[in-house]
C-alpha cells in the first residue's frame, strides 16, 4: 500500500529518529532480534521518562526493517492529546486522503465517528503486506479518553499477520488480561529496560571504561541503577572531563540531582553563547538550522548545533538528512525550567513569536499557531487561524484542537476573523455539540448584521451570512427542530442566487427531511429533485448518497416497498463502490435498507444490513434514518434473552438522539410486545409514554416528539394495537377508522394495508367473518404490487384462522399479482384447510382459467365492460335476472373471482375481452 507524508510538520512524526550515537546491542535487543517478526502480536515499552523506550524501539525498527519486515512508525508529541489525532497520524502513514471536501459536504458528513473512523484504518490496515509491524511511540501523551477503545480495536480486530509495538510513560488502556491469557503480549517494564554493567561498558566504550576502571563502573551501575537517562549523562560528564574519576565522585545519578548536573556539567561546559543558544530554543519542539537562526538572531546556530551534535548532547535527528532535530524530553523539560529563570520574559516571548513567523512562512500551521499562543500574539494567531481554518476544519484530524486555538483566543476576549468563526462553527457541528454551534452561531449571526449596520465589507457579508444559513438549516434538522429547518429552508431557497450547487442540496435536503417526517410525499419530492441536480455538479459520493437515500425515504414512507428496494441497493452498491463499508453514510444506507428488507419479509438479508448499520447508528444520521434501522431491529426481535440484538442495545442507540426517537422506539416495542403475545409488558412499556388500553384519550400534551407527523403516527398504530389486545373493540375501530381517513389523504399505502388488517382483527374479535375477509382482501390488494408482507406475517395467527373457514373461490383476487401474494401468505400460515392448501398450487398459476368460459358467458362478459346492469343484460340477451346472475355465478367461478370489477380486471389479464 503506497505511504504519504503528513502535511506541515508532521513528516517528521512518521519516521523513526536517526540517533547521532550507536546503539547499544542490549540483552532485551538481542532478545527480540532473534526472529525477522516479532513473537507476539503486541509488545508493550512501559516505563518512566529517560529509561531509552525511544531509543529501544528504533533499534527494534532498524532491526526488524533490514530483516524485509513492512513497518511504520508513529511518534506523538506534546500537541497529540486526543484519540482523534492519533488517528490523524496513522492515517497519514497509510493511504492518501481523497481531496478536500466541500465545506457544505464536510457539514452532510459531520464529523465521521470515531468507531467509523477505526473501522475504515482497520480495513486499511488489512491491506498492508503481510506481515507488517506498526511503532507507536510517546503514547503517554494521548490522555483522551477513547484510547483504549482504539487500542484494543488494533490489537483484537486487526489481521494475526500486523504487530504492534506501543510505547509509553503511562499505563497502556488495553485489556492485557485478556492478552495475556492469550500469548499476545510481550511486556516491557522499566527492569527489561534498565542497563546492566555489560551494556554500561558498551555505551560507554573501550577507552573510557580503561580510564575509569571496574570499581568505577561498577559504582555507576550501583548509583544509577541501570537508568538509562542517568547512564547515558554520565557518558556524557565522564567522556568530556580531563579527570573522568574525580568528576565521577560528584556524581550520584539520583533523579534530584540531575538538573544539577546538567547545569554544573552539561551546560557549563559550552561557551556562553552556546549556551544562551540552548536556552533560547528549548521551546521549540522540533527545529532546523534556519529556525534557530531566525529565532535567537544568531547567525552561528548552525555552528551551535554542530557542536552540540558532537558533544552528543540529548539532540535527536528526525531525518535521514539530518536537517532537522528535537531535544530530548528529559533535556528539554530541565532547559525550559533554567530559561524561565535565567532568560528574560520579553526575550523568550520574542522568540516564540519569531518561531510562528517563520513557521507560517513555511506553511507549518500548526506550530505557528501553537507559537503565536505561546508567546501571547493573538493577532499572529488570529491572522494565521483566518488563512487556514477551512482546511483544519475539513480535513478533520484536528477539530479539537481547533476549537481549542478558537476558544481560548474567545477566552481572552479577543476576536477572530469572519472564516476562523465561521469554521469553528463548523468543528462544533462536526462535534456533536449542537447546543453550543447554535449559540455560537447566533453570535456570528448577530456579529454580521453590526457589521453589515456599519457598512462594512457587503459583499462577503451577504455571503457569509447564507453560508451560517445553512449551518442554522442543519443544525436544526440534526437535533430534530424540523419545522425551524423548513422554515429556514424554505426562505434560503426562495432567496437563492448564485449560490454553491452543494448548499443548495444540502438545503434542500433538510427540507425534504422535514417534510417527508410530516408525510407530505409531493413537496419532499420537489425538495428532492432540487438536491438532485444541484448534487449531480458536484460529483460528491458522500452527498450523491444522502440525496439518493432521502429521494427512497419519500417512497418507503409511502409503501411502496418494491420500488424502494432497487432504489436503495443502487445507492448502497455506489456508496459502497465509492466510500466503502465503513464510512457513514454506507452504514446509514444500510440502516433504512434494513427497514424495508424487513416490511418485504427478507429477513436473513435485513439482518445483514442491520450488522451493517447498528455499527454507525450511534453517531451517523438522523431522528428517522435512526428510527427506520431500529425499526427493522424490533420487528426481528424474538423476545429471548440470547438474541442478537438487544431492547437495552436499541435504547442505548435511541438516547443518543433527541427525544422522539426514543418516543417512537417505546411505540415500536409495544407492537413487538403485543405480536409476541406478553400484553402485560406491552402495557407497562405503553404507560411510559402515555399509552393504555382503557379505550381513553391518551393524555399526549406534555410528550415530546409527538408533534411530527411520523411520530404520532407510531403512537396511533400502538394505541390501536393495545386496545385490540385488550377487548376494546369499539375505541379501537374508531380510531382505525380516523387514521385510515389520514392515511388515504397522506397516500401512504403501507399504513393503509396495516389498518385493514387492524379491521380485519377487530372484525374476527368480533365474530364477523365476511367483513373479515373483505377487510382481507382489500389489504391484499394494496400490498401485493408494494410487497408490504410483514404486517401479515405480524398477524399470521389471525389471518390463518379467517383462511382455514374461507372457502378459496370466495377470494376473488383479480390479478395475478395478488393471487401469488395470497399464496406467499398463506404458505406463511399455519393452515389446516385441506382443499385451500390444494388449491394454492393453482391459484400460483400464471394466469391460467379453471375452466373456459363458455361462449354465453364471454357475450356476458363483453356486455358487462361496456357497463350494463343485471336487469340490462337480461332485457338484452331475452333471459331472466336469475338466468343472468346463474351465468354470471359460473363465470366468476372460472375466473377464481367475486366480484364484477374483479372479473373484468382478471379477463383483461387473460386477453379473454379481445377474442
Amino acid at each position: 500500500m503506497p505511504t504519504r507524508k503528513a502535511r506541515g510538520g508532521r513528516a517528521a512524526q512518521l519516521d523513526p529518529p536517526n540517533l547521532a550515537f550507536a546503539l547499544v546491542q542490549t540483552r532485551l535487543i538481542a532478545e527480540l532480534s532473534r526472529s525477522v517478526t516479532p513473537a507476539t502480536k503486541l509488545i508493550t515499552l512501559v516505563a518512566p521518562t529517560g529509561y531509552g523506550k525511544t531509543t529501544f524501539a528504533t533499534a527494534l525498527y532498524k532491526h526488524y526493517s533490514a530483516a524485509g519486515l513492512h513497518s511504520l512508525w508513529i511518534a506523538l508529541d506534546d500537541r497529540d492529546t486526543s484519540t482523534e489525532r492519533l488517528i490523524g497520524l496513522l492515517e497519514d502513514s497509510l493511504v492518501d486522503r481523497q481531496a478536500d471536501p466541500h465545506p457544505t459536504q464536510a457539514l452532510l458528513r459531520g464529523d465521521e465517528p470515531l468507531q467509523n473512523r477505526i473501522d475504515a484504518l482497520l480495513d486499511a490496515m488489512a491491506q498492508l503486506p503481510e506481515p507488517s509491524l506498526v511503532f507507536i511511540d510517546n503514547l503517554g501523551y494521548c490522555v483522551d479518553e477513547t484510547l483504549g477503545l482504539l487500542l484494543d480495536r488494533l490489537v483484537y480486530r486487526s489481521p494475526s499477520s500486523l504487530h504492534f509495538l506501543l510505547s509509553s510513560t503511562e499505563q497502556l488502556p488495553i485489556n492485557l488480561a485478556r492478552a495475556k491469557l492469550e500469548g499476545r503480549v510481550r511486556e516491557v517494564g522499566y527492569a527489561d529496560l534498565s542497563l546492566r554493567i555489560e551494556e554500561i561498558r558498551s555505551l560507554f566504550g573501550p577507552a573510557l571504561c580503561a580510564q575509569l576502571g571496574n570499581a568505577a563502573l561498577d559504582s555507576i551501575a550501583r548509583q544509577t541503577e541501570g537508568w538509562p537517562a542517568a547512564v547515558r549523562l554520565a557518558q556524557i560528564i565522564l567522556s568530556t572531563a580531563e579527570q573522568p574519576l574525580e568528576a565521577l565522585a560528584r556524581f550520584s545519578g539520583a533523579d534530584e540531582d540531575l538538573s544539577d548536573l546538567l547545569n554544573r556539567q552539561v551546560l557549563a561546559g559550552f561557551p556562553p553563547e552556546a549556551r544562551r543558544f540552548l536556552l533560547e530554543i528549548a521551546p521549540l519542539r522540533s527545529f532546523c538550522a534556519d529556525l534557530c537562526r531566525e529565532v535567537t538572531g544568531d547567525d552561528e546556530a548552525s555552528q551551535h548545533l554542530a557542536l552540540l551534535l558532537r558533544r552528543n548532547v540529548f539532540v535527536i535527528p528526525l531525518d535521514r538528512n539530518r536537517s532537522w532535530y528535537r531535544l530530548h524530553g528529559l533535556f528539554r523539560e530541565f532547559l525550559i525550567e533554567e530559561a524561565q529563570r535565567s532568560v528574560p520574559k520579553e526575550r523568550r516571548l520574542q522568540v516564540l513569536t519569531r518561531a510562528a513567523e517563520w513557521n507560517e512562512r513555511g506553511g507549518h500551521w500548526q506550530d505557528a499557531i501553537d507559537y503565536a499562543l505561546d508567546a501571547g500574539s493573538a493577532p499572529l494567531a488570529c491572522a494565521v487561524l483566518e488563512r487556514v481554518a477551512a482546511m483544519f476544519v475539513r480535513d478533520r484530524g484536528d477539530l479539537r484542537q481547533y476549537i481549542e486555538w478558537i476558544e481560548a483566543l474567545h477566552a481572552g476576549g479577543h476576536e477572530v476573523g469572519w472564516e476562523a468563526d465561521f469554521w469553528y462553527v463548523f468543528a462544533l457541528v462536526f462535534h456533536r455539540r449542537y447546543d453550543t454551534a447554535r449559540q455560537q452561531n447566533e453570535r456570528l449571526a448577530q456579529r454580521i448584521e453590526r457589521e453589515q449596520r456599519a457598512g462594512r465589507d457587503a459583499a462577503q457579508l451577504a455571503d457569509l451570512k447564507r453560508r451560517i444559513e445553512v449551518i442554522r438549516t442543519c443544525v436544526d434538522t440534526y437535533t430534530d427542530r424540523l419545522s425551524d429547518a423548513l422554515g429556514h429552508a424554505t426562505r434560503w431557497l426562495v432567496e437563492r442566487g448564485p449560490d454553491d450547487p452543494f448548499d443548495v442540496a444540502t438545503v434542500a435536503a433538510a427540507a425534504s427531511i422535514s417534510l417527508n417526517s410530516a408525510f407530505r410525499f409531493v413537496d419532499a419530492r420537489q425538495m428532492c429533485r432540487t438536491a438532485q441536480a444541484a448534487i449531480a455538479q458536484s460529483g460528491s459520493a458522500y452527498g450523491i448518497g444522502w440525496v439518493s437515500l432521502l429521494t427512497a425515504m419519500v417512497g418507503l414512507y409511502e409503501g411502496d416497498y418494491a420500488a424502494v428496494h432497487n432504489e436503495l441497493y443502487a445507492a448502497l452498491s455506489r456508496a459502497r463502490a465509492a466510500l466503502g463499508d465503513s464510512a457513514g453514510i454506507t452504514r446509514t444506507i444500510a440502516f433504512v435498507g434494513a427497514r424495508c428488507a424487513v416490511e418485504m419479509g427478507l429477513d436473513d438479508e435485513a439482518r445483514t444490513l442491520l450488522t451493517q448499520g447498528l455499527r454507525g447508528a450511534h453517531t451517523h444520521g438522523i431522528v428517522d434514518t435512526a428510527a427506520d434501522g431500529l425499526e427493522a431491529a424490533v420487528k426481528l426481535w424474538s423476545g429471548r434473552a440470547d438474541d442478537p440484538v438487544s431492547i437495552a442495545q436499541l435504547r442505548e442507540i435511541a438516547a443518543s438522539y433527541p427525544p422522539r426517537l426514543g418516543l417512537m422506539l417505546s411505540c415500536m416495542i409495544v407492537q413487538r410486545l403485543v405480536r409476541l403475545g406478553r400484553l402485560d409488558d406491552a402495557l407497562a412499556e405503553g404507560a411510559h409514554i402515555g399509552l393504555g388500553a382503557s379505550g381513553s384519550e391518551p393524555r399526549t400534551a406534555s410528550i415530546e416528539g409527538l408533534e411530527t407527523a411520523r411520530a404520532a403516527d407510531l403512537y396511533s398504530a400502538a394505541q390501536i394495537d393495545l386496545l385490540i389486545a385488550a377487548g376494546q373493540l369499539r375505541h379501537a375501530e374508531a380510531l382505525i377508522a380516523a387514521e385510515s381517513r389520514i392515511a388515504r389523504q397522506d397516500g401512504r399505502n403501507a399504513r393503509l394495508v396495516e389498518l385493514a388488517l387492524a379491521e380485519m382483527a377487530v372484525a374476527i374479535c368480533s365474530h364477523n367473518p365476511q367483513p373479515a375477509a373483505r377487510h382481507f382482501v382489500r389489504a391484499v390488494g394494496l400490498a401485493a404490487r408494494r410487497r408490504v408482507l410483514r404486517p401479515f406475517r405480524d398477524r399470521a395467527e389471525t389471518i390463518a384462522g379467517l383462511v382455514n373457514e374461507t372457502k378459496p373461490q370466495s377470494w376473488g383476487f383479480a390479478l395475478d399479482e395478488e393471487r401469488r401474494f395470497f399464496v406467499e401468505v398463506c404458505n406463511g400460515l399455519p393452515l389446516t384447510n385441506s382443499f385451500l392448501v390444494e388449491h394454492l398450487d393453482q391459484l400460483q398459476g400464471e394466469s391460467q382459467l379453471l375452466e373456459t368460459p363458455t361462449a354465453r358467458e364471454l357475450q356476458l362478459l363483453s356486455l358487462i365492460e361496456a357497463g350494463l346492469s343485471n336487469q340490462q343484460l337480461a332485457d338484452r340477451l331475452s333471459l331472466s335476472v336469475a338466468t343472468v346472475k346463474w351465468h354470471l355465478y359460473n363465470l366468476y367461478t372460472k375466473l377464481g373471482v367475486s366480484s364484477r370489477s374483479a372479473a373484468l380486471a382478471r379477463a383483461r389479464a387473460l386477453n379473454l375481452l379481445s377474442r
